[in-house]
């Protein structure tokens, strides 16, 4: 399945720091003339997980993928890639992940390949106002080079949402929230929507 190659070339990013909520950028910047934006995987393989979990992420990856041709849509320097395209490039695929990456950029004609990871998406129980367990999201974006597989650009969103009284530094968050209990798709559009908006390539 494709989705493995997309698998490994996270596993390939993960040589760097694995931070909460964080993005990096590697200095100097490139020029790209455009970037390819693959649908979001899933961190595990759907034979080898918990169908209950994997369930969970695969729903998890297609919102995702919604959200970023979203709020891409507009971008100028952003090729979102539909799954049918995808698909279509598995055949093509050698060398592993840096052939897949290399594979992309020259199939959508971009020098940037975007790679988004969903690691968890576990939805809140209970209701706005009383919840007895909190949403929960954990995905990863990273930005390669389609020539080289270098990594240009990391981000991390991690939450499981927390109240004020089990933290105070919450509050905030809360207060924007209406102090209701969110949905995990709330966190995810949240924690893409907010890591977009830092990365350096896509302004």
């Amino acid at each position: 399945m494709f989705a493995v190659f997309i698998l490994s070339i996270v596993f390939l990013a993960s040589c760097s720091a694995h931070i909460g909520d964080s993005s990096q950028s590697q200095a100097p910047l490139k020029t790209l003339s455009c970037i390819a934006v693959l649908p979001a995987a899933t961190a595990f393989d759907k034979d080898e997980a918990q169908h209950e979990q994997s369930r969970s992420l695969e729903k998890g990856a297609i919102f995702a993928t919604s959200i970023m041709a979203r709020q891409l849509s507009g971008n100028i320097k952003a090729r979102v890639v539909s799954a049918d395209q995808e698909a279509t490039l598995a055949p093509e695929v050698t060398g592993g992940s840096f052939g897949m990456v290399s594979a992309v950029g020259k199939k959508i004609g971009c020098d940037g390949v975007l790679v988004t990871t969903v690691r968890r998406f576990k939805q809140r129980e209970g209701t706005e106002y009383a919840s007895d367990d909190p949403a929960s999201a954990d995905l990863k974006m990273t930005l390669f080079h389609a020539a080289s597989g270098a990594v240009l650009w990391t981000a991390d969103f991690q939450e499981t949402q927390e109240s004020f009284f089990d933290n105070i530094l919450s509050y905030d968050k809360m207060q924007n929230r209406g102090f209701k209990w969110v949905s995990v798709e709330h966190l995810v559009e949240q924690g893409i929507t907010e890591r977009l908006a830092t990365c350096p390539y896509l302004k």
